[in-house]
């Protein structure tokens, strides 16, 4: 076997460093496209965030006015009948009550 020269030990260092140095480009590059997702995502997140501000005096006014129609109704601070969820549920599914 022979020995390397020193010409050939500069080159294979040259191969090294230049294989270090594109590996550390592509990571960076990798970094850089994660953190652009990233702000993106933070971006549509915050936009919709805004967006759900904007609509909720609406919805919590929407809501209070249906509270104050349903408190409007007669009997409707009444309970409700023994059983009566059972037959309101056999009524949802279609059901025949049994005789």
């Amino acid at each position: 076997m022979r020995a390397l020269t020193l010409r050939a030990y500069l080159y294979l260092a040259a191969i090294v460093v230049a294989a270090v140095l594109l590996l550390s480009w592509c990571a960076d590059r990798a970094r850089l496209k994660d953190a652009r997702r990233e702000a993106s995502i933070a971006a549509a997140t915050g936009k919709a965030l805004d967006d759900v501000a904007e609509q909720t005096p609406a919805i919590r006014q929407e809501q209070r006015e249906k509270e104050d129609a349903v408190e409007k109704l007669e009997g409707a601070d009444q309970p409700l009948p023994p059983g009566f969820g059972a037959d309101l549920e056999r009524v949802r599914r279609g059901e025949r009550r049994n005789p």
